[in-house]
């Protein structure tokens, strides 16, 4: 690649780097934030961000920068477009209605996974967790996924990511996560309670594509305070089939 395409590719690693920061961010940021959390010098930010201003990405309201809403359009592109999505929407539906529960998909994307379809139960979850939310693998369904890795990505992503704190206040180490993954792998499912929301209830199971190759993860979700963790369980089988209907449409 010459010298051309270099810069060029750095300007889009930049601009992607800012679009990224802004949507991790929980509100408007600074230039100075958005600076700092991508590593870049503040000139470079100015620039980057003036260029995405001017093509409606991000733009700039009085306490500073969030995406703009060409980024709407972009994601509305994602859901009608996007296989799992359009797939899975009718068997969550389905399973929502029988269960009475909050089901969701997951993908994996990169060190996270991000929610791409979501079906809201009789009993709506007391806290928000919209489309289009990253999560880390290492807490709740996420382990689904990382339970299907080979065991020298698992290794490095625990070097990584040594612990987190979860929202019971216990700190999960390397140990209890590599006991959980061990517990996925052998009976096919997750059950997770107050790790990432304080109260939250959930089920996950893996989605297999035609290939057998790990396609994302399905789960149902309630609160304690509605269910308890030995009812959720009576819906594995329905939860299964579900995941089995996802992956064999995909």
């Amino acid at each position: 690649m010459g010298a051309g395409g270099g810069n060029q590719g750095r300007t889009l690693d930049r601009a992607l780097d800012v679009l990224e920061c802004l949507e991790r961010a929980r509100g408007p940021l600074r230039l100075s934030d958005i600076a700092r959390e991508t590593d870049l010098h503040l000139a470079t930010t100015q620039r980057t961000v003036n260029q995405l201003v001017r093509r409606g990405y991000v733009q700039q309201g009085r306490l500073g920068y969030s995406l703009g809403p060409v980024v709407l359009g972009l994601a509305h592109g994602f859901v009608v477009n996007d296989r799992m999505s359009t797939i899975a929407t009718p068997v969550l539906t389905e399973l929502s209605a029988t269960t009475r529960l909050t089901s969701s998909v997951f993908v994996r994307s990169g060190d996270e996974r991000i929610l791409v379809a979501r079906v809201s139960g009789a009993d709506p979850l007391r806290y928000q967790f919209p489309i289009g939310r990253r999560v880390p693998l290492d807490v709740g369904g996420g382990k689904v996924l990382l339970a299907a890795w080979p065991d020298e990505e698992i290794e490095d992503y625990v070097r990584r990511f040594p612990e987190v704190a979860l929202a019971s206040g216990r700190v999960q180490g390397e140990r209890a996560l590599m006991e959980d993954i061990r517990r996925v792998r052998e009976n096919g499912y997750h059950l997770s309670e107050s790790e990432r929301e304080l109260g939250a209830l959930s089920l996950s199971v893996p989605v297999y594509d035609a290939d057998k190759e790990l396609a994302g993860a399905l789960n149902l979700v309630t609160t304690t305070d509605v269910t308890s963790a030995e009812e959720l369980l009576t819906w594995l089988p329905e939860l299964s089939r579900g995941a089995g209907a996802i992956g064999a449409r995909i």
